[in-house]
């Protein structure tokens, strides 16, 4: 089914913005529906945050549209559905988590539902503390609900976990996955690979302002099946050249795109590998091999 520009929570096309001599976004399209995560990669300065900036109506760009449900971003409608995380320094020293949820919450016009934030984001001990002195990850809890308070159907979350120990990491993924199950959207900016996957449908890859590489994780995997060889070999040994293996420093590692037939010639050329294993590429390793090839999903 064919969503229109009004049911998708983002809709961009040809999003631009510039500051001086410096072209931070030259062309960026995205589209999010409702019930779809979105992960915006690329390294520092290749214009994820002026993107998600513009996306939040929190810049405007040179050239180009974007539409929050079908209404400009940072406009009141847009902002009425939308949540993100604010940074930590924002929040003021001599408030109690309590006191800025139920603050938010009403600027919403919603109910706080401070239980349901408590245990989401593992609040229960600092809920009536003053935020002063907190932690940075105790601070990052407050802000994630925050973007969460005014019970939105878009939410933009830039770096969620950064500061967070690991089990409140994979609590976070729990909770997001949740809610985009009940048909929420989120766009998220993360340096944690694993999470994007664990939690995003789709990706979005930019560099130097442009898309790259874009579409769902698993269409992209079903057109690049490249699969990591792992092996040892006796240590006088080395893998013949047409495999293009590599050494960690502990094992021989190799990726192929048929490792049928890879294993095959590896049996009959009598090579005496051990403790095989056969792993689809990271992520991370399978856009950096799409983008060395040229493909787009």
């Amino acid at each position: 089914m064919t969503l229109h520009s009004s049911d998708l929570a983002i809709h961009a096309r040809g999003l631009a913005k510039r500051f001086g001599a410096v072209q931070a976004v030259a062309r960026i399209d995205l589209d999010l529906a409702p019930g779809e995560a979105l992960g915006l990669l690329g390294t520092n300065g290749a214009g994820k945050s002026t993107t998600l900036a513009m996306l939040m109506g929190l810049r405007v760009p040179d050239a180009g549209q974007a539409l929050v449900f079908g209404h400009p971003p940072g406009s009141p409608a847009a902002r009425r559905w939308t949540g993100a995380t604010p940074q930590a320094r924002d929040l003021p020293d001599q408030v109690t988590p309590r006191e800025i949820l139920s603050y938010a919450a009403q600027r919403y016009g919603v109910p706080p539902a401070i239980d349901r934030l408590i245990a989401d984001f593992g609040l229960g001990d600092l809920i009536d503390r003053r935020v002063a002195g907190f932690s940075g990850g105790q601070m990052r809890r407050v802000a994630l609900a925050l973007a969460f308070v005014g019970q939105p159907r878009l939410v933009f979350l830039d770096e969620p976990t950064s500061g967070l120990d690991s089990a409140a990491q994979d609590a976070f993924r729990v909770m997001a996955r949740g809610y985009v199950a009940q048909g929420g959207a989120l766009v998220l900016t993360s340096h944690h690979w694993d999470e994007i996957e664990a939690i995003c449908s789709s990706i979005a890859v930019i560099d130097r302002g442009e898309t790259v590489l874009a579409g769902r994780i698993d269409a992209i995997r079903a057109r690049a099946r490249i699969t990591r060889l792992g092996f040892d070999l006796p240590p006088d040994l080395v893998p013949p050249l047409w495999l293009g293996a590599r050494h960690d420093g502990a094992r021989w590692q190799a990726e192929t795109a048929d490792s049928d037939t890879a294993l095959r010639r590896m049996v009959a050329e009598a090579l005496p590998f051990a403790n095989l294993t056969l792993q689809p590429l990271e992520l991370k390793d399978l856009i950096h091999h799409l983008r060395q090839e040229g493909t787009r999903p």
